[in-house]
């Protein structure tokens, strides 16, 4: 199953972006407030999604400018990627467009897609607010 976030516009160069968000320390303000027990180092972060699973991301792949993909563990063996893609629109702004890929079994799909929905959004939403009001 994939899940795409609308595509959101971002008052600030691709450059400053992707510097800001392919620092896992920074996903941390990235992600949903229902997201708990949060841990960060430059390339991983682990959180626990509530009611759902804990998750160790890790970026898998950057390249600058364009995107970056994140592979997941997790404690119930799924497996899981973000992926943030990146298009430039001026020297000041760009597009972000969030997406989760998810192997899930076909009887859980009910069960978590709103909240695997809700999270791909939120975290597209949270990228444009808290990267818009850092001081650069």
């Amino acid at each position: 199953m994939i899940i795409v976030s609308p595509k959101t516009h971002v008052k600030l160069h691709v450059t400053k972006l992707f510097e800001l968000t392919n620092n896992c320390q920074n996903f941390a303000h990235y992600i949903s407030d229902e997201v708990k027990d949060i841990t960060a180092t430059e390339d991983s972060c682990s959180f626990t999604i509530e009611n759902i699973t804990k998750v160790r991301l890790k970026i898998l792949e950057k390249i600058p400018h364009s995107y970056i993909r994140f592979v997941a563990e997790n404690d119930k063996n799924i497996p899981l990627f973000i992926t943030l893609q990146y298009t430039p629109i001026s020297e000041t702004e760009t597009d972000v467009e969030a997406s989760l890929d998810i192997e899930i079994p076909i009887f859980l799909k009910p069960l978590i897609q709103k909240p695997l929905e809700n999270f791909i959004k939120t975290l597209s939403e949270k990228i444009k607010t808290k990267t818009e009001n850092i001081e650069l």
